[in-house]
């Protein structure tokens, strides 16, 4: 059931949908500023691809696995509070990566950061896309496509302050994931504790059951494709294609990729329920799998960014509708499964990534990021899976 309010907020209605879309945009702009730094953190550390896929995965992990543990303290504790706290922590932590002096300090930040922002995406789906929302994929897919054009500017933003001022700016990348902590804690209203009689675990657990595994199952696979293209294409335009660290085509390369992954979150909310939540997802991962594979015959320009483009599109229309299904599946615990299966699913991605590393040192960048977005093929007929039984409920 859904979370009621208790006490009325400052705003309300479109007005939270709009405030947590912009945090969302804040929070995964500093998420993007990972990726757009992997080729000056190779140069400043002598980074091997294994270590440059261990920091990858830290945060992909720390962002990710903790999202089921903390939906649930939310559940408990309070919305605002914690995802307040959520913001405050990433926007804090994240923006000193690129003045980080040792690689051990760098990896703190990286776990610190990635609890931060851990703990808003669950909380926000699960309000957002509640049952009070009269098309929860759409919701779910506005909010998600806040995310993704906040890290369509995190590259291109960094990669301006590094070419004109210097790594030393990128503190100052905090000041609006504070100011919009601050405003999350004034502003929204207190919901009543979901499933209060119910320990924290048990609300985790309740959330893993097979139709959702299976979700999650393919949501690792969606997120380990999301991870090789935003972590290693900037690598493969440096080292493949001789591209500046700090060339502004790495940063537009993510930005068209995320803008057109916000575009195709709200595509897949909108198609959905049209021509089905399976047929939208089968049909988008499919056409991703291609786009992705043409990306790497390219040469660098114009071409990539279209190429990329297409794919995020495709690759984010299914991102929303396995979301909703698991909260569909799981009515008394729906931010602890939205946290499974968006938290989980990257947290398994990250590990994988690792294995990308290793697989990239020996057998090469390109056929190892091949693999990876070939693994979106038997990601569409996992979905399948839960999806169908998740229609079959909500009918």
């Amino acid at each position: 059931m859904p979370h009621v309010i208790t006490r009325p907020g400052s705003i309300s209605g479109m007005w939270i949908a709009v405030l947590l879309a912009l945090t969302h945009a804040a929070n995964d702009a500093l998420t993007a500023v990972l990726g757009a730094l992997l080729p000056t953190l190779e140069v400043k550390f002598s980074a091997s691809p294994i270590l440059l896929a261990v920091l990858v995965a830290v945060f992909s992990i720390s962002s990710s696995a903790p999202q089921p543990v903390l939906g649930s303290v939310a559940d408990r504790v309070g919305l605002r509070q914690i995802a307040a706290i959520g913001v405050a922590l990433a926007a804090i932590t994240l923006s000193l990566i690129g003045v980080a002096p040792t690689v051990l300090v760098l990896i703190l930040l990286l776990l610190l950061g990635g609890l931060g922002s851990a703990a808003l995406h669950p909380i926000s789906t699960s309000i957002v896309g509640g049952a009070a929302s009269k098309n929860p994929s759409l919701a779910v897919g506005l909010f998600t496509a806040g995310g993704m054009v906040g890290f369509a500017i995190g590259p291109v933003l960094i990669l301006y302050l590094i070419s004109q001022f210097g790594i030393h700016m990128t503190p100052w990348l905090m000041v609006p994931g504070l100011i919009l902590a601050v405003l999350v804690y004034l502003l929204l209203p207190d919901f009543e504790p979901h499933a209060i009689r119910r320990t924290r675990l048990r609300l985790v657990k309740s959330a893993f059951n097979r139709q959702t595994i299976f979700l999650t199952l393919a949501s690792t696979l969606i997120n380990l494709a999301f991870l090789t293209y935003t972590s290693a294409v900037p690598l493969w335009l440096v080292n493949e294609h001789r591209i500046e660290t700090n060339a502004p085509l790495l940063g537009w390369t993510l930005a068209a990729f995320s803008i057109a992954a916000a575009l195709g979150a709200v595509a897949g909310g909108v198609m959905s329920p049209r021509i089905g939540g399976i047929t939208t997802t089968v049909a988008s991962l499919l056409a991703a799998t291609a786009a992705f594979l043409v990306v790497l015959l390219l040469p660098a320009g114009g071409g990539t960014l279209i190429a990329g483009a297409v794919a995020g599109f495709m690759l984010y229309a299914s991102q929303p509708l396995l979301i909703v299904a698991a909260q569909t599946l799981n009515p008394n615990a729906p931010t602890a499964a939205a946290g499974v299966v968006i938290g989980i699913g990257s947290g398994l991605a990250g590990l994988l990534y690792i294995g990308s590393g290793i697989l990239q040192g020996m057998i090469g960048l390109i056929p190892a990021m091949q693999l990876n977005f070939l693994l979106l093929i038997p990601a569409a007929l996992i979905a399948t899976r839960g999806l169908r039984v998740a229609t079959d409920k909500s009918r």
